[in-house]
């Protein structure tokens, strides 16, 4: 027993004695550059981008939201390509208060509705189905009589701030209502040719009694320095408001026409600040046809797209509906606040 003892201890020293000279050596071999700095790591950092996609899906039938959907229920395409969703929240659980700004252009056929205040009232009360913490915003915009005859400046104001004081937005609305009745009978010749044509001659008229030029004069539209466009706004909007959705509602009829390469950087910052575009578009009779179809024809001549409020709402997916008279403008009106609701 002794002698297996003893060569076990011989061996345990051995083992030893083969370990510690190399660990020594290494020792001695690190101390000469114990002064130089060690090794810089790699710092590499990874930007991450979460994209939140809101959808709305209504039933076919009822127009109705449908809510007892799945993360299962979807799928996202990036170029063809499936992405796969690591985050999904069902309508009502976890929806962010709206910042809802509402644009009433009464300088389009929107003030033949917009005027009544029937229509308002009921505008008044689709509103008032939103939560306590959603607050709404009212800008209008409207064509102002010049000085000289059949002359006009397009100018806007905001009537009401974003805020959540129900009494004060809806005592705005009524307001627009208001100067909208009053307005109207100072720029009819933009929405009826009867009235553009009766105005034009008289002044004409009035034109050669007085030794100038006779024959019915052009109409002399212009723009005021400090007109508003909400949706150029809405992006800083958003950003100033991270924790609401951030929605734009406009009623106009749609004609505007911008550049290819402005609507697209227009788009890409909405969709970046995460702001949604909805509308109701207002056509009301063969002079819209009309303009409607030269507007399209002239926008492609001059490498612009038109019916902006419409490719807005496409590109950050709003609801656009078209209406064709003051029922379906508050019917309008209605459903999209409710689907903005249900998000």
């Amino acid at each position: 027993m002794s002698i297996r003892r003893n060569l076990f201890l011989l061996l345990c020293g051995l083992i030893w004695l083969f370990n510690s000279v190399p660990a020594r050596a290494q020792v001695a071999a690190a101390s000469p550059a114990s002064n130089q700095p060690g090794p810089v790591e790699d710092i590499v950092r990874v930007n991450t981008r979460v994209v939140f996609i809101d959808t709305l899906v209504r039933d076919k039938k009822t127009g109705a939201p449908v809510t007892d959907l799945r993360l299962e229920s979807f799928q996202v395409l990036d170029d063809d390509k499936p992405r796969k969703l690591s985050y999904f929240s069902r309508e009502g659980l976890t929806r962010r208060p709206l910042a809802l700004m509402l644009v009433l252009d009464l300088s389009t056929s929107g003030i033949l509705y917009l005027e009544k205040p029937e229509v308002m009232e009921q505008i008044i009360a689709a509103l008032s189905k939103l939560r306590p913490e959603d607050e709404i915003g009212v800008l209008q915009r409207w064509y102002e009589p010049q000085g000289t005859p059949l002359s006009f400046e397009l100018r806007s104001r905001v009537v009401s701030d974003l805020t959540r004081d129900r009494a004060q937005t809806f005592a705005a609305l009524r307001g627009v209502q208001q100067f909208a009745k009053q307005n109207l009978p100072q720029v009819k010749i933009f929405f009826s040719f009867k009235s553009l044509f009766k105005d034009a001659w008289k002044t004409g008229i009035a034109g050669a009694a007085t030794g100038m030029p006779t024959g019915p004069p052009p109409v002399i539209t212009t723009a005021a320095p400090n007109l508003e466009n909400m949706v150029d706004q809405a992006p800083l909007l958003g950003r100033e408001r991270p924790s609401s959705q951030v929605v734009i509602m406009e009623v106009s009829d749609d004609f505007g026409a911008e550049g290819f390469g402005k609507t697209r950087k227009t788009a890409h910052e909405l969709i970046n600040s995460d702001v949604t575009v909805c509308g109701m578009v207002v056509k009301r009779n063969a002079r819209d046809k009309a303009i409607n179809i030269s507007g399209r024809i002239m926008s492609a001549m001059m490498g612009a797209r038109s019916h902006t409020l419409s490719y807005y709402g496409k590109q950050t997916g709003g609801e656009v509906e078209t209406v064709r008279g003051p029922e379906e403008l508050a019917g309008a009106v209605d459903r999209i606040v409710r689907g903005l609701a249900a998000r």
